[in-house]
């Protein structure tokens, strides 16, 4: 019985065994490579047989960088030159950013004053930095990369005394430059935000803007923040809760834009401010306008020092009133209950003259 099951499972193996390679040609030359490949070929010639398949084209995600925001001059812009008008609205419902070009000189020294006055705020010790609310004003990158200072434009008398005891010798002078160019990035929103709230057609008045507090955030690098190295320096949680975002740089540096179908990289002046938009614009005009985030990217160079920049992050009141001449929509229940008041007063009436 075993020798029967020996020479069956034999005769299977030798039926699926693989065909023995082809011999090496012998130096005495009775067989040569070359006609063993002959054979080869001529039986794989006439054994295989190739499917005639109709393959679709060939098909590649488009992932394609983002158009370069327009430009758009500041003073065009506060005169409400058409023109200007025309392209904040293209730039935001395409882009969903804008360059904004401020050809005086002010506010660039504006912005370098304030991070003149903010730069050694960072060399504060971490266990002041932990304490109580002025441990809500820093992030830092845990990868070491960058830290970030929150100066937030609405203050209590105890976190000013706070603030002022931290910094007994420079507060002053900090609050005086941060506060000087918080107040000019503020008047560039306000202005991009007028603009917006006055042309884009589907608002949502159930989903208006809210009120949340501005904020100008100092920005530090520790090593320069290159085109290789481009990630979130913010913490997640702090971002796109404001409507827009003024980043300013006190050098002429390369800005970056990125949305989800692509990024740009482009140059920008030193003083010149990008804005861009935010989630809760999109949500508020139901997608019409494009959010995206943007950042500075800065050059290697020699110089090992650090490098800063400046975000004002806004929600102008303006994207929080309900549009001029909008009609208010009395409810079901309160106009039964104004029904009932009068139904009620002219009962009285006719009992009172009955």
């Amino acid at each position: 019985m075993a020798t029967a099951t020996t020479k069956a499972m034999r005769a299977r193996s030798h039926r699926f065994r693989a065909p023995p390679p082809t011999p090496i040609a012998t130096g005495k030359g009775l067989r040569s490579a070359a006609a063993d490949d002959r054979v080869l070929s001529e039986y794989l010639d006439g054994s295989l047989r190739v499917p005639d398949l109709t393959l679709p084209g060939a098909y590649y995600p488009s992932r394609s960088p983002l158009k370069v925001p327009p430009e758009v001059d500041l003073t065009s812009l506060i005169s409400g030159d058409e023109s200007a008008i025309r392209r904040v609205l293209a730039a935001a419902s395409e882009v969903g950013a804008v360059r904004v070009a401020c050809r005086e000189t002010s506010l660039v020294e504006e912005a370098r004053a304030a991070i003149e006055a903010g730069a050694p705020l960072f060399a504060t010790s971490e266990a002041d930095k932990n304490k109580g609310e002025l441990g809500q004003r820093w992030f830092g990158r845990r990868d070491g990369v960058g830290e970030e200072f929150y100066w937030y434009r609405l203050r209590s008398p105890e976190t000013d005394r706070l603030l002022q005891r931290t910094w007994p010798s420079s507060y002053w002078i900090l609050r005086d430059k941060m506060e000087n160019v918080a107040a000019r990035m503020e008047a560039v929103g306000e202005c991009i935000a007028k603009i917006l709230s006055e042309h884009v057609a589907s608002q949502t008045r159930s989903k208006r803007i809210g009120k949340v507090q501005s904020v100008l955030c100092l920005r530090k690098y520790e090593s320069h923040h290159s085109r290789n190295n481009m990630r979130e320096l913010s913490d997640p949680k702090s971002l796109h809760s404001h409507a827009l975002s003024l980043h300013i740089s006190g050098d002429d540096d390369d800005f970056c834009i990125r949305r989800s179908e692509g990024s740009a990289i482009f140059g920008m002046p030193a003083g010149d401010i990008l804005v861009t938009i935010g989630k809760p614009l999109q949500e508020w005009c139901n997608g019409e306008l494009k959010s995206a985030s943007g950042e500075i990217l800065f050059q290697p160079t020699d110089d090992l020092g650090p490098s800063f920049s400046l975000e004002y992050m806004c929600s102008p009141l303006v994207l929080s009133h309900e549009p001029a001449g909008g009609a208010k929509t009395i409810s079901l229940v309160d106009q039964l209950l104004v029904m009932l008041v009068l139904a009620l007063l002219y009962k009285i009436w006719s009992w009172i003259f009955s």
